[in-house]
């Protein structure tokens, strides 16, 4: 017997308390509206899942931009399905499911037509239990040499409290924002995804927000994700001032989170996305490598990309993606001023 499932914009009574995974909340749903997403929320006895759907409010373009990103706690099969199902009646062309933040436990979809697997990978630090000593010996130069720099440059890492303060890392955000515009890469987090992070999801102990300074002076921001298991690190940003960049802020907020995790009794720490990559040429050799010298381990985090429509799909690939850089800070833009439109769009839908 097949069930169906239904998705709701209101999460249920009680689903926060029911799921251990901070990207599955009420607080990171109402942060990726910020981001253009619509989310909805999907809860059977088998699984949940918060859905993330995204395309362009406008009459006919949001039948042919529709895609959703889909964050499936489990990943029951049979779930799955009947999400997969119900998102292809709505006229989504492409799903997404987990990624490096939190993989597939069961990969069974992986065999399914239209399928692609995606074998993303991530560094995690074993942290409980060890002591400053045992954590900085398992790290390689010049990671260790860099965390002393910091201490002799005074610099002090403290979790964000204050709207201040959150001022200060939305514009360090930002600034790194401004060098990847550079090179042309769209900026996907505005501030007010972080201001939206912080005000529903820290509160409630599912996200947490760091600020290394020197002498008062803002280095480095991160963000992180928070679970009973595990600290994730989401996003960050850092000054490129000629003058605060020999202080290593960004080193001395990573290495004031790997000790929080294991103050807190947290058992891992998760570095985020990183590749397997050898090849120094390849483009994500840098900040891999980097991750590496943490002493850490690399692992596979399954993930999927599903086509629901090749020819939405074919269209959203040739007349969409090669474009996206340009075109998403309007896209924001539109998705602010017309989120009556998107929902109509929604409810239209069979």
């Amino acid at each position: 017997m097949s069930f169906g499932v239904e998705l709701t914009r209101e999460a249920p009574d009680g689903w926060d308390s029911r799921t251990s995974l901070p990207i599955l909340t009420e607080g990171f749903a109402e942060a990726s509206r910020t981001v253009g997403h619509r989310p909805r929320f999907v809860e059977d006895p088998r699984d949940r899942a918060l859905v993330l759907l995204r395309g362009v409010p406008l009459p006919i373009a949001w039948r042919w931009t529709l895609q959703a990103k889909v964050y499936v706690e489990r990943g029951h099969p049979g779930f799955l399905q009947a999400l997969l199902s119900r998102l292809r009646r709505l006229g989504v062309a492409r799903v997404r499911v987990n990624d490096e933040r939190h993989g597939l436990p069961d990969t069974t979809l992986w065999s399914w037509p239209h399928v692609r697997p995606v074998r993303r990978y991530a560094f995690l630090i074993d942290a409980a239990g060890r002591t400053d000593g045992e954590l900085l010996k398992a790290m390689e130069d010049p990671v260790p040499r860099n965390i002393r720099k910091a201490e002799r440059a005074r610099v002090v890492v403290d979790e964000i409290r204050s709207e201040k303060d959150l001022r200060e890392f939305t514009a360090l955000v930002e600034e790194t924002s401004d060098r990847i515009r550079a090179r042309r890469v769209a900026s996907v987090y505005p501030a007010e995804f972080f201001a939206a992070a912080f005000r529903s999801m820290v509160p409630r102990g599912q996200a947490l927000f760091l600020l290394a300074r020197a002498d008062g002076e803002p280095l480095a921001g991160q963000m992180y994700l928070v679970s009973k298991q595990r600290l994730t690190y989401y996003h960050g940003g850092s000054t490129r001032s000629r003058e605060l960049t020999p202080k290593h802020g960004s080193t001395a907020a990573f290495w004031y989170a790997l000790r929080l995790a294991r103050d807190r009794g947290i058992g891992i720490f998760d570095f985020g996305g990183a590749s397997p990559t050898t090849d120094r040429a390849d483009a994500q050799f840098s900040l891999s490598d980097f991750k590496r010298r943490w002493g850490g381990r690399l692992v596979l985090v399954p993930s999927a990309d599903v086509v629901l429509s090749p020819t939405r799909a074919a269209f959203q690939d040739r007349c969409l993606k090669p474009f996206w850089d340009r075109v998403h800070p309007l896209y924001l833009r539109i998705c602010r001023t017309d989120e009556g439109k998107a929902a109509d769009a929604l409810q239209r839908a069979p």
